[in-house]
């Protein structure tokens, strides 16, 4: 008879305990509605760019908030990590502006061979782009260019570099076995390849 009063109580203890676990999932959740992000705030607050020129053949990588659901659908996230496409095109915004673009290629609508993505990530940086530096790691399932952007230099501010030279970038190809599988591209250059 004890132990029956023993376990129910430690039932009773654990439902009690799973109560409270959801109550501060809410409270965090609630926190989060209440208490925008930085960018979040920025995009309310701050007056979108006057220039609205896409410096990208097709919208990515350094173009405005406006462009990319002007080409790409309405955000389906929040104002600092948007998502376009489904899941195939998550991208953070820094004073209206793309400063980090990951691509999805798993969940975009048709399969790719690795020539077509290279293009298709060709199509998203800045038209001007210039090499400077390629290398691989992580037993070549990572594929690091870096590049470097007049008009990127031109279109974003010093600020959001955080120390890197403006007007670099880097696009960070991943590899499963031979085919890839994403690709982020952002401003500044990767630690790695200096």
């Amino acid at each position: 008879m004890k132990s029956y009063s023993l376990i129910a109580a430690l039932f009773s203890a654990i439902l009690i305990l799973a109560g409270c676990n959801q109550n501060e999932e809410q409270i965090v959740e609630d926190e989060d509605k209440n208490n925008p992000s930085t960018e979040e705030q920025r995009a309310k607050t701050e007056e979108a760019p006057g220039d609205n020129k896409k410096i990208t053949e097709e919208v990515g990588l350094g173009d405005t908030r406006d462009l990319f659901t002007k080409a790409y659908g309405e955000n389906k996230n929040n104002n600092e990590i948007a998502r376009f496409n489904g899941d195939s095109m998550l991208v953070e915004f820094q004073t209206h502006r793309a400063v980090n673009v990951e691509l999805q290629f798993e969940d975009m609508e048709k399969d790719m061979s690795n020539e077509e993505v290279l293009a298709f990530i060709e199509k998203r940086i800045p038209k001007d782009a210039e090499e400077v530096n390629r290398f691989k790691e992580d037993n070549n399932e990572r594929e690091i260019i870096e590049y470097k952007s007049e008009l990127l230099k031109e279109t974003l501010s010093d600020e959001v570099y955080e120390g890197d030279e403006p007007g670099t970038f880097s696009v960070l190809l991943t590899s499963s076995e031979d085919d890839f599988v994403n690709a982020t591209l952002s401003i500044g250059h990767s630690d790695q390849g200096s």
